[in-house]
């Protein structure tokens, strides 16, 4: 079986990269698949120069490879979506969510809703902060590279983040008001901060999936 070189493995890589398929994990599959094509050309007869077969299997299939590379990453941004879902409707996080809403609630009854109202308001954005410090750690001391469940994280973050926003705004008058409701305080409060914390959490594991899979340590 006809087997191509590092050089060539690499100038396929290359190739990839600056066609914009940036993330290393998609790359790697297409550098595999059109490895494969390549080697079965030559296997067949095809007694050309590698740079010639390759690029006829380009011009013959570029388009599809960039498309896969598009849906590739629709299905990365659902199966992080699912793995989220999965998270929050875990137990621990159902138990975690009952006892911020009964500690918070308690607390109100005691010392009023001001002072938590704003750790509410303040936490979707602070857990922004642990989001970039896991993402350099990895990327930049760990020299991970750019994968895409990693980065499409971000997307994620960003979706999550408007959303929680737009909780703040919809309840922004119960929250401020004499008479506001402990209990819609407390749950909308423990969402604005379970959510961020297991997106925390869905990080760290997908990062160090990442790591252990693909070994760049």
């Amino acid at each position: 079986m006809a087997k191509l070189d590092n050089e060539q493995i690499q100038f396929i890589d290359n190739y990839l990269e600056n066609s914009e398929v940036f993330y290393a994990d998609i790359r790697m599959e297409m550098v595999d698949h059109v490895a494969s094509a390549i080697e079965a050309r030559i296997e067949n007869g095809d007694k050309r120069d590698f740079y010639y077969i390759f690029k006829d299997y380009m011009i013959e299939n570029k388009y599809r490879l960039l498309n896969d590379n598009k849906q590739f990453l629709k299905d990365v941004d659902k199966g992080i979506l699912k793995r989220l879902f999965v998270l929050l409707t875990k137990p621990q996080a159902i138990i975690a969510f009952a006892l911020l809403v009964f500690v918070s609630h308690k607390y109100m009854e005691i010392n009023g809703h001001a002072g938590l109202v704003s750790v509410f308001f303040w936490f979707p954005f602070m857990s922004i902060v642990p989001f970039m410090i896991l993402y350099f750690m990895m990327l930049k001391l760990f020299k991970l590279s750019r994968f895409s469940g990693v980065e499409r994280l971000a997307f994620v973050y960003m979706f999550f983040f408007e959303f929680l926003n737009l909780l703040r705004i919809l309840f922004r008058s119960n929250f401020n008001s004499e008479t506001s409701n402990h209990l819609i305080i407390s749950v909308v409060g423990s969402v604005m901060i379970l959510i961020p914390a297991v997106l925390l959490q869905l990080t760290y594991h997908i990062m160090n999936n990442y790591r252990k899979k693909y070994r760049t340590i």
